[in-house]
């Protein structure tokens, strides 16, 4: 296996909220082990405990990163950096 094989791809989308300065990423990524994507939320204050949800199709994993953008927005948290690969 190359070197390249073995490195985890970059987030298709990363998003860093704030609110209160604290600040918390939401990523929608490819797993790495599997042939699903993955949403991630990470606080970052929290010593990086995150919440994985997994999704079969890059579109669900799309939604429900918007979903989540959402309910984020909604309750005062603004967004202060993002990346995409898209």
């Amino acid at each position: 296996m190359s070197r390249s094989n073995r490195l985890t791809p970059p987030p298709l989308i990363r998003w860093e909220f704030e609110r209160d300065q604290r600040h918390l990423t939401c990523t929608v990524s490819v797993a790495a082990d599997t042939p699903n994507y993955e949403v991630a939320m990470l606080p970052l204050w929290s010593n990086g405990v995150s919440a994985i949800e997994r999704f079969d199709t890059p579109s669900d994993a799309l939604q429900r990163h918007a979903a989540i953008v959402a309910d984020l927005r909604n309750a005062g948290w603004t967004v202060s950096a993002y990346t995409d690969s898209l």
